[in-house]
């Protein structure tokens, strides 16, 4: 082989790779384009450390670093955040919510508080589950047993409804008298709580 076609056969492969090269530029702009940047529901994502191994409050995450050998070699292994899951006092709603924070956060908590924290992470309070604190609110559940406020049924019947009586229903009604069918008429809307026309 000569030293002419040796460099035909690299200038020809140099010119190939450039072209591979440019075409991956193209599809990856193309695909940069097509994703839309939407903002995360952080809110729903970071509920009680659902988003992964990730602070809550300060947003910590696992650090990339090596384990060395005696003999010098590096395995790459993740440094994880020292996550705890805390009881943590609100004072302002006087309740107690369930957080997955960092013990760095923990010390933060009591110089910055709760609220600040959260407002800062974007986290929002209110949406997370708790346990009242509240004395007053204990004494009148405790003064008011069963009169607490409870969430409203949406599937639930606003009102009575309009007599509506089913064919095997008004087929059996049919071989009765006319007393009797009314009797049974005004029976069945009772029982069903619907209004008679």
């Amino acid at each position: 082989m000569s030293v002419q076609s040796s460099l035909q056969a690299t200038t020809s492969l140099v010119s190939q790779t450039k072209h591979l090269s440019n075409q991956f530029r193209k599809s990856c702009s193309v695909k940069a384009s097509t994703t839309t940047s939407s903002s995360i529901d952080t809110n729903t994502f970071a509920l009680h450390g659902k988003s992964g191994r990730k602070c809550m409050l300060t947003g910590k995450r696992a650090n990339n670093g090596y384990t060395v050998s005696f003999s010098h070699i590096r395995n790459k292994k993740l440094q994880q955040a020292n996550l705890q899951y805390k009881r943590v006092y609100w004072p302002e709603q006087k309740r107690y919510i369930r957080l997955r924070i960092s013990t760095k956060a923990i010390k933060t908590l009591n110089k910055v508080g709760l609220e600040k924290m959260a407002k800062d992470a974007g986290l929002d309070l209110m949406s997370l589950a708790y346990q009242q604190a509240d004395e007053a609110r204990a004494e009148w559940l405790a003064a008011n047993a069963g009169e607490e406020p409870t969430r409203k049924d949406k599937r639930a019947p606003t009102g009575p409804k309009k007599l509506f009586i089913p064919k095997w229903k008004e087929a059996r009604m049919s071989k009765l008298s006319p007393e009797a069918k009314d009797a049974e008429t005004k029976r069945f809307a009772e029982k069903y709580n619907m209004t008679l026309a």
